[in-house]
């Protein structure tokens, strides 16, 4: 694997950015709660919060997502938290973890006057170990049953790739959602993943727009030795000419060109050509920064001198 500085943590950012798209979010809680909560939501009505319940400690172990839905033929509504497991490895005290999260989280209603609302938590794990996540009275087994009462009790619901089926990921009917949960499961095992490409690939055929589609490319080339050509080797025809059509304008009308004139202002002016290329075709300024390794900042300043940007 190449060691890319020019992304951190890239899985955790990629689950991230999906579940932070609207679409991307309904279709993977249709597919990963279970049917008989799934049948009670109203997942039209998403919408996310910018909140999170995470303490500062906390942070060096989940991100989160926080959206709210409403039940089916109600005014009441709950929130479904995403957390998505930064160390990608079997921690036993993940449910201790999830209690202070859950608690943090009602308590912030409570001191925001908010209507009490369930937390539905829901555990993203993309590493190389199975894992069966342990109930909380599992971690006092040496106790009479009697004092099992005294042990809080909550449910998670836990999405782990590696214990997931290449049927079942080859069998959800969102496209993009089936696309980058494939490219996760084999992130780790860069052989399988080459070899289950056009396979993975093939379930983008469906897909719509291209932004998202673009970040699970710069993923790609991220994360392993994946080059531009064994890329469009792989890639169905429609979506072939879509990222090609693309690419080429993102990047052969900036970067290269800069690069050919061999000059530093030609460079310039070919990253700024970049950026601007990038935004107008829906390209996060996340992966902007990934494709053209400016700064933030350095491209909110041309797209604002371009008047990309208030």
């Amino acid at each position: 694997m190449k060691n890319k500085a020019s992304i951190t943590s890239p899985h955790d950012k990629l689950v991230k950015e999906l579940f932070s798209d609207r679409q991307l979010a309904r279709a993977f809680l249709e597919e990963m709660l279970p049917s008989d909560v799934v049948s009670l939501l109203n997942l039209e009505s998403l919408q996310h919060q910018n909140n999170s319940y995470l303490s500062p400690p906390m942070e060096e172990i989940f991100s989160d997502v926080v959206v709210e839905v409403n039940l089916k033929n109600s005014d009441d509504s709950l929130q479904i938290s995403l957390l998505i497991e930064h160390k990608s490895y079997k921690d036993p005290r993940v449910g201790f973890q999830l209690m202070r999260y859950l608690a943090e989280g009602y308590w912030q209603q409570l001191k925001n006057k908010q209507p009490l609302r369930p937390i539905v938590p829901l555990l993203f794990y993309h590493g190389k170990q199975r894992w069966r996540l342990k109930q909380m009275e599992d971690f006092f087994p040496n106790y009479p049953p009697i004092f099992q009462r005294y042990i809080p009790s909550f449910g998670i619901e836990f999405v782990s790739l590696i214990q997931m089926q290449d049927e079942r990921l080859e069998q959800l009917r969102d496209g993009v959602l089936s696309a980058t949960l494939g490219l996760l499961r084999y992130s780790h095992d860069w052989p399988t993943l080459l070899k289950r490409l056009p396979r993975i690939m093939e379930s983008l055929s469906s897909s719509q727009g291209t932004g998202f589609v673009m970040s699970l490319f710069v993923y790609l080339f991220s994360v392993t030795e994946l080059t531009v050509e064994q890329l469009k080797e792989n890639l169905p025809e429609d979506i072939k000419t879509t990222f090609m059509s693309t690419y080429d304008r993102i990047m052969a009308e900036g970067i290269e060109k800069g690069i050919e004139k061999g000059i530093e202002k030609g460079i310039e002016k070919g990253i700024e050509k970049t950026i601007l290329n990038a935004f107008d075709n829906g390209i996060a300024l996340e992966t902007i920064r990934v494709i053209t390794g400016e700064s933030t900042e350095k491209i909110k300043e041309v797209l604002q001198r371009n008047n990309r940007l208030a």
